[in-house]
């Protein structure tokens, strides 16, 4: 049992001891204080929820470098981490003691981040700070994590949906305008749903042409400091096996060709000295200038004898052009500067609606895009197609047609009427 005493200073101190045996103790101004405070922490050792109430002297940047060494996650979340620490989770709290963090202090930063930062990056670093303060609470060093509840800013960007490009328009525009030998890598993410990661880290040894299957079971995965080989997927239903359509085993068999007779271990994709594709690099060079050529980012018109007018739209829909003398010229500076273009992994998504639009189980979709949920299936990756209600009414007409009666076994409509006269 704990104890109060006067001290010689005319205070009074409340004594514990704590659950290792060790005696605690903390001055107050009136007794009346000393025996509130010892109360409720016997109640906390009785509950096994007792917090050193010195414990919350700890700095939050000690805290939070000692919380950052016990982690193991991947090299890449580790360097994210660490570069949010430093840009804006340190120069805040790095020397608050843990204890005198509190709610509206949070919520005040959270505030102040948000007219500086996207929403999504603001939802990010308040992610961080709640991890870090929430195993500051199961370490015993405070007794709640004062982040909770906290608001955050609305993200806007979850309204924009998905660019879903048609088949007619991946074929007939997008395709074409690729250079020749990034075409399997497009090919890829439209035709087996690959994530960019799983694109770059593909080997030979897992396309097996002659089946046309192709096994997922590795990612690349970027960093500072290069590009690592995870020999595992997002997620274990990532490890799967998924059927190639013909016009990707083509593809695939070109750039085996062109490979001549690659060891079973190297990259499907690389860039032309070989190295690992960087998906910055990707869109940037090819991506970009692909839609551009497409028609499907900005326009580029020719005007005259080397004479090329470029048109893109900015990010408030204003729409700027200039004159330029050469086609590359003019493809580079609107892949540079349009905005709101289709996304590499919206192919993804593309590939998803394909499936399902004909008729494809969502189970199987599921399957081959490695997705854990269906439900992920259906909300993420599935869009309207601009068609919907010319399938919609195509599928009543066809059942009407075939199920409707000859008009001679159809009772006449004067018969109708007099059966619901008699009502």
């Amino acid at each position: 049992m704990g104890f109060v005493r006067k001290t010689p200073a005319g205070t009074f101190r409340a004594c514990w001891r704590d659950p290792a045996g060790k005696q605690k103790s903390k001055s107050f101004r009136t007794k009346r204080e000393a025996n509130a405070f010892l109360a409720d922490v016997e109640g906390t050792l009785n509950r096994g929820t007792y917090v050193n109430p010195h414990a919350g002297r700890t700095r939050f940047g000690d805290f939070a470098q000692q919380w950052l060494a016990t982690r193991t996650v991947e090299a890449r979340t580790t360097e994210r981490t660490v570069s949010m620490l430093r840009a804006h989770l340190l120069p805040k709290w790095g020397d608050w003691p843990l204890g005198k963090v509190d709610f509206m202090s949070v919520q005040e930063w959270v505030t102040g981040l948000s007219r500086q930062l996207a929403p999504t990056t603001v939802a990010k670093c308040y992610q961080l700070l709640s991890m870090i303060l929430r195993t500051a609470v199961q370490a015993r060093l405070i007794a709640t994590n004062p982040a909770e509840g906290v608001r955050l800013p609305r993200d806007r960007s979850r309204d924009v949906k998905p660019v879903t490009i048609s088949r007619e328009d991946f074929f007939g525009k997008l395709l074409p305008a690729v250079p020749p030998r990034h075409r399997a890598i497009v090919c890829a993410a439209a035709g087996a749903g690959l994530r960019w990661g799983e694109c770059a880290g593909l080997t030979w040894s897992s396309v097996d042409l002659d089946r046309a299957l192709l096994r997922v079971v590795q990612v690349a995965e970027e960093t500072h400091g290069g590009i690592l080989l995870r020999p595992y997927p997002k997620s274990r239903a990532g490890v799967r096996t998924v059927p190639l359509p013909d016009f990707l085993v083509a593809a695939l068999r070109q750039l085996l060709t062109a490979a001549g007779d690659p060891d079973p271990r190297t990259l499907v994709f690389r860039d032309r000295v070989g190295r690992p594709l960087r998906r910055s690099n990707f869109r940037r060079r090819v991506w970009l200038p692909s839609l551009v050529r497409a028609g499907l980012l900005g326009q580029v018109v020719n005007t005259g004898p080397h004479r090329y007018r470029a048109v893109w739209p900015d990010r408030e829909g204003v729409e700027w052009s200039a004159e330029f003398t050469t086609e590359r010229e003019a493809v580079a500076y609107v892949a540079a500067k349009a905005a709101d273009g289709m996304r590499f992994h919206d192919l993804r998504h593309a590939y998803a609606t394909w499936l399902v639009t004909d008729g494809v189980p969502v189970n199987l979709v599921q399957r081959v895009m490695g997705h854990e949920q269906a439900s992920t299936t259906l909300n993420r990756y599935t869009h309207t197609p601009d068609d919907y209600a010319a399938r919609v009414l195509a599928a009543f007409d066809i059942s009407a047609a075939s199920l409707l009666p000859p008009d001679e076994e159809t009772p006449s409509e004067s018969a109708l009427d007099e059966d619901e006269e008699g009502l």
